[in-house]
């Protein structure tokens, strides 16, 4: 078997400055280790799609995205566009990590390490926007998209669930619904929503449980739709999304299914796995990807 080179695709900007503060510390640790790394920090927005792509036919046995979710999102999409079979793996330092919290990978970046070493290749599910882009964790349109954006405006050194939770609370009390049609095989269904989460994985928004019953190998998106709830509300149903306690509420509209379509009226603001996100159009579809991407697991 041959022996593992890995190449290191480094956001130093992600977690809001937590990538950068991390960093030496993981290089001093993987040369203590003696592993065989070569790495790129990166630059700009979906750099990391480009770079990912020209590694594959270097010699390297493994791709490492060092950042948060959204650097793992470029990393992969760069992975699968080319229909790349490299394993992922992944040291987060971001500020959601809401992937890794799903595959059971470390949240501490020394820890994480160890699967460059010792881990098992996973092959999972993506979700897919149809023609534009695949999210390794969940597309949220809504509170949750806006939650993210004002996350990103927030000074660096509040990072984390904390300034997810605060942010939350924020738009708990500004944020005005929006009319949303729904459908794909069997089913058509429009509601006002606050939050509508097309997820791969269960968790989004650093920890809050939106889809618990999500699994990333079952090759299906699962559909989170939450209708509208009068202000003094819709604190304590934010606290039930945060534990995954909100499926058997009324309003609150839960499917698994291979694809679904989404048309509105309104102008739609969105995030893929936590960064900010142009949708494709007034109406596009979101698929599963069944079996799309290998990661390092322990």
């Amino acid at each position: 078997m041959n022996a593992r080179k890995h190449f290191l695709i480094v956001n130093l900007i992600a977690g809001g400055g937590r990538c950068k503060e991390e960093f030496p510390r993981v290089k001093a640790e993987l040369d203590r280790r003696g592993l065989d790394y070569d790495l790129h920090f990166t630059n700009e927005p979906l750099e990391a799609v480009d770079v990912a792509q020209m590694v594959i036919e270097a010699g390297f046995t493994h791709v490492v995205a060092m950042g948060g979710d959204g650097t793992v999102n470029e990393v992969a999409n760069g992975l699968v566009k080319v229909g790349s079979s490299l394993p992922l793996a992944v040291i987060p330092a971001g500020s959601g990590n809401d992937f890794v919290r799903m595959m059971g990978i470390p949240t501490d970046p020394i820890r994480a390490i160890d699967l460059l070493e010792s881990g098992t290749p996973r092959t999972v599910d993506l979700g897919y926007v149809v023609g534009d882009r695949y999210f390794v964790n969940g597309l949220g349109v809504g509170i949750d998209a806006q939650v993210a954006r004002d996350v990103l405006k927030m000074n660096p050194r509040f990072r984390g669930t904390a300034a997810y939770l605060y942010a939350a609370l924020k738009e708990v009390l500004h944020f005005k619904a929006f009319p949303v049609t729904l459908s794909g095989e069997g089913f058509e269904e429009t509601y006002d929503l606050l939050s509508l989460g097309i997820t791969n994985g269960k968790y989004a928004g650093g920890g809050f449980k939106l889809a618990p019953e999500a699994s990333a190998d079952d090759g299906l998106i699962d559909v989170a739709a939450i209708e509208d709830f009068p202000i003094p509300e819709r604190l304590i149903r934010l606290l039930q999304v945060r534990g995954g306690n909100h499926l058997k509420l009324a309003r609150v509209h839960y499917r698994q299914t291979p694809s679904v379509s989404i048309a509105s009226s309104a102008r739609l603001i969105a995030h893929i796995d936590g960064e900010v996100y142009r949708l494709p159009g007034e109406e596009f579809t979101v698929e599963a990807a069944p079996k799309a991407l290998h990661v390092m697991t322990p």
